[in-house]
């Protein structure tokens, strides 16, 4: 399964669901995990705890979004209360058909929840404002998976989904209105603190 942003040209913010080949969860369990090792570097120090990111440019990006937007800020408060680790990457979702996700690999580790975010590295795709607006909007979908400690694997994920989502029509998928009015708050707080970037 796979939690998307879907790109500007179509319904703004969709989140997208794919079933994976089983085969495939051992590798990006390993690959998850490899990140957790990778993470704790000195830029990870800077950063909120429990928001990570390999990339300077994307801890660099979450500080932006934490010291511009009140409710950046107070999503990332959440999480950081929670069990749980969020990586959030540039990466390709859905074959480049969405500007983000959240992969559908919750991996439980510790006591701790890992889950990844992938959001487009595109500038052509989405502008600076709302590049921070949709790392908002997949952390908020973060932060839905951790607010349930019963969600401890993809398909108890995708039970929470069926519960408080709503499907996306011709498509695999859900989304959530909180997801959306996260997003929105932010891009209209960044829009106050920048007037000049749409």
């Amino acid at each position: 399964m796979v939690f998307s942003s879907p790109a500007p040209v179509s319904q703004p913010h969709r989140t997208r669901i794919r079933t994976s080949p089983l085969a495939r969860i051992g590798v990006l369990r390993s690959t998850i995990l490899a990140l957790c090792v990778m993470g704790a570097t000195a830029e990870a120090a800077e950063a909120p705890a429990r928001v990570r990111s390999t990339s300077r440019a994307m801890l660099e990006l979450v500080k932006e979004g934490i010291q511009r937007s009140a409710t950046f800020r107070a999503l990332v408060a959440g999480l950081e209360s929670s069990n749980g680790i969020v990586y959030v990457e540039f990466g390709v979702c859905a074959f480049g058909h969405m500007n983000g996700c959240v992969l559908p690999f919750l991996v439980p580790a510790s006591g701790q929840r890992y889950l990844r975010i992938l959001v487009t590295s595109d500038a052509s795709r989405v502008s600076h404002d709302r590049l921070l607006s949709l790392i908002g909007h997949e952390l908020q979908h973060a932060r839905e998976i951790l607010d349930h400690s019963e969600v401890v694997d993809v398909m108890t994920m995708e039970r929470m989904y069926q519960r408080i989502g709503t499907p996306l029509v011709g498509q695999r998928g859900y989304e959530t209105s909180a997801a959306r009015a996260v997003s929105d708050a932010i891009l209209a707080e960044l829009f106050k603190t920048n007037p000049t970037t749409p």
